[in-house]
């Protein structure tokens, strides 16, 4: 069975692949940069972009699971993941693909930010697709919030976050373990959410990781307001789920060391 893998060389889709390819599983990796197999030919690769559509239908051929890891949130939303899925979906069906798994985010549909908003029309695409599906809600990764602070360092030396924002950071990792854990089981509809395990504030958060890494930076607290607010409210979260193990300080520490 070959298993494709969107997304496969981001942050997600790289611990998909690597978990599979433990498992002794066949594994095509789809990016929209040019690739090939690794020297070991432990792994496919297909060149394609689900913005236009060009190669998709090339990297679905003989493929019987689709990982549907995929997304660009800071690109063109409506084209690479609302129609870019039902791209995918499209070649899906003409290749006879048997389950199209697609890793989507707690609480999208309360939030009013864009990026969320193409996310619950997207899984609207794979619920209505025609293709067998699985989707699974995650909370936000430890490397998310990583990324972000570092964006805003480079920015100043001001450190603007609403600091009643809530988040139950999960570990990318474990994330990946559920998913590749899940897949044998086939389609499955709407799995139950999983978030890491335990929800904290971003004033908390920015703290820790000030601290963890060392960085002096003035922290502006801002009120929560726009979409925000429904980071403030929780809407992101899922503690009655909590399903991953590591905390964001220990990510932190196995990150950047103990200090």
């Amino acid at each position: 069975m070959t298993t494709l893998v969107t997304g496969g060389t981001g942050v997600l889709g790289r611990e998909v692949v690597s978990r599979l390819l433990a498992n002794g599983d066949t594994v095509r990796i789809m990016s929209r940069r040019g690739g090939a197999s690794n020297a070991a030919g432990d792994a496919e690769w297909a060149t394609a972009d689900l913005a236009t559509g060009a190669g998709v239908v090339e990297a679905v051929e003989d493929v019987e699971t689709i990982v549907h890891c995929a997304s660009d949130p800071f690109g063109d939303i409506k084209e690479a993941d609302v129609e870019g899925t039902r791209r995918l979906i499209e070649a899906a069906k003409v290749a006879d693909v048997e389950h199209l798994y697609y890793i989507s985010i707690v609480g999208i549909e309360k939030i009013d930010y864009p990026y969320y908003k193409a996310k619950v029309e997207t899984e609207k695409v794979v619920e209505e697709g025609g293709v067998p599906f699985t989707i699974l809600r995650a909370t936000q990764f430890h490397t998310l919030l990583d990324t972000f602070f570092k964006t805003l360092m480079r920015r100043g030396p001001f450190l603007i976050v609403p600091g009643a924002m809530k988040y139950q950071l999960i570990d990318v990792g474990e994330v990946a373990d559920h998913m590749v854990g899940t897949l044998p089981e086939g389609p499955s509809g709407r799995l139950p959410d999983i978030g890491g395990p335990k929800v904290q504030n971003a004033k908390e958060i920015a703290e820790q990781w000030l601290k963890a890494t060392g960085r002096k930076l003035i922290r502006v607290p801002v009120p929560a307001m726009g979409p925000f607010s429904g980071f403030a409210k929780g809407y992101n979260c899922c503690p009655e789920n909590a399903f991953g193990k590591m905390t964001w300080e220990e990510w932190l520490e196995k990150t950047y060391g103990e200090r």
